[in-house]
């Protein structure tokens, strides 16, 4: 998270902790460690400017999550097609 990633520049300058120690801290391997320290030296923050966006774009919005969810709610023992088409149709009515 980009809370972490500031949480590593600022062991590693204000408190003066070592890559291993970070590591530990941050449940992360010392090489991302160094490979966040070197972002921060280089663009002055822990994420590229440059890079594209993380991961895929979702196919499903917060509502549609919801919708599944309620369905399920309702029915646990829906079939994937039937929550599929249920969706379709919902989505259709919009």
């Amino acid at each position: 998270s980009q809370e972490m990633r500031q949480n590593i520049v600022f062991w590693w300058f204000e408190q003066h902790r070592t890559a291993l120690e970070i590591s530990q801290l941050a449940q992360c391997s010392e090489k991302t460690v160094y490979n966040i320290l070197r972002l921060h030296q280089d663009y002055g923050q822990v994420t590229n400017p440059f890079a594209c966006c993380r991961g895929c774009p979702h196919i499903l919005d917060t509502i549609d999550t919801e919708y599944i969810h309620a369905l399920l709610q309702a029915n646990p023992a829906m079939y994937l097609d039937e929550l599929q088409e249920q969706l379709l149709t919902a989505q259709n009515e919009d």
